[in-house]
């Protein structure tokens, strides 16, 4: 039976662990060829190197950069070729007081979360848009909506923006036949939950609806989806995989 990303290539960022982890493992699992980046390259080298087929990369990269990001899609185009698929997943998440946020690290979120997804997808809609094909989704946050229960302001305005932005591009891409959608996950299993504390991630998980954290394997699944030709006529949408903490 045919895998239904067969033949596709896909960049994922920031899938050294996490939610990006298990997007990598699911798209490798449809049968893309995955490439793997963060900017901890050991990281993403373990990710690509868990995905079957042989037909994943792992390459060093900060989206903040706009040098980093050209050199990605340099290096993407000469090992593969094509770029159908770019999910941006990399982020930034702090739980900070917006009283003790300071300039320096307002400004790093917000260069990471939003300036990566904008450099990310400006190189994949060039592409896209000459090949009159491609997916192209973004990962913001329940704390967009809803501001950030367990994030701080500038994680959660910069997941706003993304959300934004998704549909700024949708617009644009359309006539291209390139869909742009967003999937806002609520609180996740990672680590970065783990270094919450058992407390105050129970206190969290009870303000959920299905009384548990999502894993990232249900984020995956929802980007696949998203990422397969089952959503061709699905674009400008922000899908919500959050056990009911947000339903809009």
């Amino acid at each position: 039976m045919k895998r239904e990303l067969t033949g596709r290539v896909a960049i994922v960022t920031g899938g050294a662990r996490g939610i990006g982890r298990a997007i990598s493992l699911v798209l490798g699992r449809e049968g893309a060829k995955v490439v793997v980046t963060d900017k901890n390259l050991a990281g993403a080298q373990q990710t690509a190197a868990a995905i079957p087929g042989g037909q994943a990369l792992a390459l060093e990269t900060d989206v903040s950069e706009e040098s980093s990001v050209k050199r990605l899609y340099e290096r993407v185009i000469e090992h593969f070729g094509q770029v159908d698929i770019l999910v941006n997943n990399a982020g930034i998440c702090r739980m900070v007081p917006i009283l003790e946020i300071e300039v320096e690290e307002w400004d790093r979120v917000l260069a990471v979360n939003l300036r990566g997804t904008f450099l990310m997808s400006r190189e994949a809609f060039r592409l896209m848009k000459e090949q009159k094909s491609g997916r192209i989704i973004n990962l913001a946050s329940a704390a967009a909506k809803i501001g950030g229960l367990a994030a701080g302001a500038h994680y959660s305005a910069s997941k706003a923006a993304v959300i934004c932005f998704t549909k700024s591009l949708a617009l644009q891409a359309a006539p291209y036949k390139v869909n742009v959608n967003a999937v806002c996950p609520g609180p996740t299993e990672s680590e970065m939950t783990d270094d919450w504390g058992e407390q105050v991630n129970k206190d969290f998980a009870s303000a959920i609806p299905w009384k548990e954290y999502g894993k990232p394997e249900d984020v995956a699944e929802g980007v696949a989806f998203l990422a397969s030709d089952r959503a061709r006529y699905i674009t400008g949408e922000i899908l919500d995989v959050n056990g009911g903490l947000v339903m809009d």
